[in-house]
């Protein structure tokens, strides 16, 4: 591969994406364009989604759908809400794609004829209807309905009216067609579409270059031969001998079945440390979500005594410009091992972990799934195979909704009251400071997981403030090794 390959790859979706209109104005392409699927070649699931399927076979419910709700300054024209949803699932093939099983295969296949669920409830006059606060248990009892993937549209959506001026727009899709960056499609193609039908108008947007299903097949027609070699070497290389398991101090006995049960602990980092944790990182050429990386793997470790870590931690695939515009599942889990050392400082850790993310970045067109048949762990239906923490940092701001002649505010985050992992642990992009973590119900009690939260702070501000310190020496890891009294080598 080429330097200016190189560079196009690793460009966010929005650079590629301006990097694909200059080029167009110039009529000059960089990168050959995503091929189309032809007649008779076979529909099929990209990596991600067939992971998706599986996941849903073995845990049907709501823990992988995607909630989202805005708050409404009036009650939009309903009619022109319609028409707008059913042109983008129109435009959008993956929303309306269906997963048929036949004869021990998942065949996609595609709906000609739809109709996005609008569902209305007029709470005016409801005493607990005066803001979101009130209707959340609706909102989150909304979210839990769980998607039929054979026979459903992977996107319905909710308005609640609370009063004359006041309503709340909540949109549910589902990750097997959705991902980050698709809200961000879907706002804007939203608001063109929505204007448009209020003024009696027809939008007509630019045509996309290939639906989803022909980046599923592309996908897997890259993924073969000696590339795909290659990136098998290098996982089963990185993984093997990597502890199966992450031995949180549990409340609970582990249910024998993961049931994906859980819930969400929202906490607040500080305007002050989010500023030391950013020097930190630019003092010693990492980012912040390798810092932030860095001291949840000396957290984990504190709980569980472990010095071989694996965390898993959602990487971005839309590397081809041809899918910034596609709303679709274009996220691969990585898992990111750590081997701690007590005499290392963080500063030293700081330098360690980034070489172990660029790293895993340069490997990661092998889908999570490949990646767990290589690595061929020890199988337990009672967790995540290779990993059972998770963790993310928002790369950037959530979008906004705009509507015409509406005020829109998006609203808190809803909890459908699962959990994908034993522990997750979600950071937002700066300046924003709100974080969460999702956990395990099964395993853990709100009042445990309050307690990390407050521990996971404290351990920040600690390795900050000493990062030239030996990590067995560092205050704020004494302390919670000795409160948590797990026996290790430290």
């Amino acid at each position: 591969m080429s330097d200016l390959d190189d560079q196009i790859k690793n460009l966010s979706p929005a650079r590629r994406a301006l990097l694909r209109q200059r080029l167009t104005e110039r009529k000059v392409d960089a990168l050959p364009g995503l091929p189309r699927r032809q007649a008779g070649d076979p529909r099929v699931l990209s990596y991600a989604q067939q992971q998706m399927w599986f996941l849903d076979q073995l845990a049907p419910g709501p823990a992988y759908n995607v909630p989202y709700a805005v708050s409404l300054s009036g009650w939009p024209d309903t009619k022109a809400l319609q028409k707008a949803l059913d042109a983008i699932v129109g435009r959008h093939e993956i929303l309306r794609t269906m997963y048929l099983a036949y004869q021990g295969k998942v065949i996609p296949a595609v709906a000609k004829n739809w109709e996005v669920e609008v569902r209305q409830v007029d709470l005016r006059g409801c005493e607990a209807a005066h803001d979101v606060e009130g209707i959340l248990p609706l909102l989150q009892k909304d979210s839990a309905r769980p998607f039929d993937l054979v026979r459903d549209l992977k996107l319905r959506t909710t308005l609640y009216r609370l009063k004359e001026d006041r309503a709340i727009l909540l949109h549910v899709s589902h990750h097997i067609a959705w991902d980050l960056h698709s809200r961000t499609i879907f706002y804007r193609e939203l608001e063109q579409f929505y204007s448009g039908f209020c003024r009696g108008e027809e939008t007509v947007l630019p045509d996309l270059p290939v639906q989803y299903g022909d980046y599923g097949l592309w996908q897997r027609r890259q993924l073969q031969g000696e590339k795909l070699e290659q990136l098998e070497a290098y996982w089963k290389q990185q993984l093997s001998g990597a502890p199966p398991a992450l031995e949180l101090p549990a409340d609970h006995l582990r249910p024998a079945l993961q049931n994906l049960r859980g819930a969400r602990f929202p906490f607040s980092l500080s305007a002050a440390i989010l500023t030391t944790a950013t020097v930190l990182s630019r003092d010693h050429k990492v980012t912040l979500y390798m810092t932030m990386l860095a001291v949840y793997f000396v957290f984990l470790h504190c709980y569980s005594g472990q010095e071989d870590l694996s965390i898993g931690s959602p990487f971005d695939e839309r590397r081809h410009p041809d899918t910034e515009p596609l709303i679709g599942m274009f996220i691969n889990t990585l898992v990111l091992r750590a081997r701690l050392n007590r005499d290392s400082t963080f500063g030293q850790l700081l330098s360690y972990v980034r070489d172990i993310v660029l790293k895993a970045i340069a490997h990661q067109e092998l889908p999570f799934e490949k990646i767990v048949d290589v690595v061929q762990p020890p199988r337990d239906l009672s967790r995540m195979p290779l990993f059972q923490a998770n963790f993310r940092l928002q790369g950037v701001k959530a979008p906004q909704l705009q509507l015409a002649g509406m005020e829109v505010e998006s609203c808190r985050l809803i909890d459908n009251a699962t959990a994908k992992f034993d522990l997750a642990l979600e950071l937002p992009s700066l300046p924003e400071s709100n974080g969460y973590l999702e956990y395990s119900t099964n395993l853990f009690r709100a009042a445990t997981v309050h307690r990390m939260a407050d521990d996971f702070q404290s351990l920040l501000s600690g390795l900050l403030a000493q990062p030239d310190v030996p990590l067995h020496r560092v205050e704020s890891v004494r302390m919670l090794r000795a409160r948590i009294g797990r026996v290790t080598s430290w």
